[in-house]
């Protein structure tokens, strides 16, 4: 005997949907012979879920192999986080004979509007977030018989929404020590002509240095990098960030005069996932920085860099024309002073 249950979608641009979308299709049901059915219904479900496990306050992916072995046989330093959280789930039922159907073919229509309130698809190493639809042909005394469908959510991003704005962001590090270099400093200033860009457009980064002594600057690293923020809420509430380099440049050394220099770095924004929001998920969050770091040729510091962090949003519509960088403008301002 063979039964068949097949889902098929009749809307969607290739099985996308929108929030507030409405996902229509079918239900085939093939039967070669008559068999007794309880019922026939279709379950739509959207589900996120996060899993990761930390050995001695660490992730376990980014332990070396030796590390991992040598501490995987210590139970009380391995902790696993996961979290869960449903934002969709609906059962229809398409039929309910709970009777006998004879062989042949039947077609059940659907039609499930999707909340505006769900998050976009996603998939990543410690989470998803999923979307399916399955169909259950339900039997007494016998194993149902079921179809999967996976389907995916998109979220549209208006960078008009989020009212964009210039920023400008500033940093100051103290170079030398006493008596050396006392009092030598170097500040950066880091400008954007809005917070918000899209897939294919560039985002001109504009660089301004200042010393009050000649100082060599061995290379200028501009990166846009995102950071994907998953929660736990079992066994006890955790995040861990994940953050990833999405494209980077790398300019040469300059020496920097007693004064000041001006520079433009620009880098093209690929194909991305927009930013997401915690009021649609709890459990992952999608978030981008403009970074922007220069290598001071220095044996005063430990750590010769300069790094700016600036936060920026990734969209899916173009935001308004004209968003020029001037002092008439509000501008959001990061400063941060260091001594050393």
């Amino acid at each position: 005997m063979r039964i068949k249950v097949e889902v098929i979608l009749t809307s969607g641009s290739d099985g996308v949907f929108h929030p507030g979308q409405e996902v229509v299709g079918e239900v085939l049901v093939g039967l070669t012979k008559t068999i007794k059915v309880t019922r026939v219904k279709l379950v739509v479900c959207g589900l996120g879920l996060t899993e990761w496990n930390e050995v001695d306050g660490r992730s376990a992916r980014f332990l070396t192999l030796e590390q991992f072995f040598f501490q995987a046989n210590d139970t009380a330093s391995s902790t696993t986080y996961s979290g869960r959280e449903r934002y969709m789930y609906s059962e229809l039922v398409l039929s309910q004979p709970n009777d006998f159907m004879t062989a042949g073919g039947y077609s059940y229509g659907f039609a499930c509007p999707l909340p505006v309130t769900l998050p976009a698809s996603f998939e990543g190493n410690d989470g998803s977030i999923r979307y399916s639809l399955t169909a259950i042909l339900e039997r007494p005394w016998k194993r149902s018989k079921s179809h999967s469908l996976n389907f995916q959510v998109t979220r549209q991003v208006s960078l008009n929404d989020d009212h964009l704005v210039p920023l400008k962001a500033n940093y100051t590090k103290t170079l030398g020590c006493w008596p050396c270099l006392a009092g030598v400093s170097l500040s950066m200033s880091v400008q954007l002509p809005t917070n918000g860009f899209v897939p294919g457009q560039i985002i001109p980064a504009l660089i301004i240095v200042t010393s009050r002594r000649n100082v060599k600057i061995r290379k200028v690293i501009t990166t846009l990098r995102q950071q994907t923020t998953y929660s736990a809420q079992s066994p006890k509430r955790r995040q861990r960030i994940e953050t990833t380099v999405i494209c980077q440049n790398v300019s040469p050394g300059i020496t920097l005069p007693e004064g000041g220099v001006l520079a433009e770095d620009n880098l093209q924004v690929p194909c991305l996932l927009p930013s997401t929001s915690s009021k649609h998920s709890k459990l992952i969050k999608v978030a981008y920085e403009l970074r922007v770091s220069m290598e001071i040729d220095t044996c005063f510091l430990q750590d010769p860099c300069v790094t700016l962090a600036i936060p920026i949003v990734i969209g899916t519509l173009t935001e308004q024309d004209g968003a020029e960088l001037s002092d008439n403008e509000s501008v959001h301002v990061w400063s941060l002073q260091s001594e050393n």
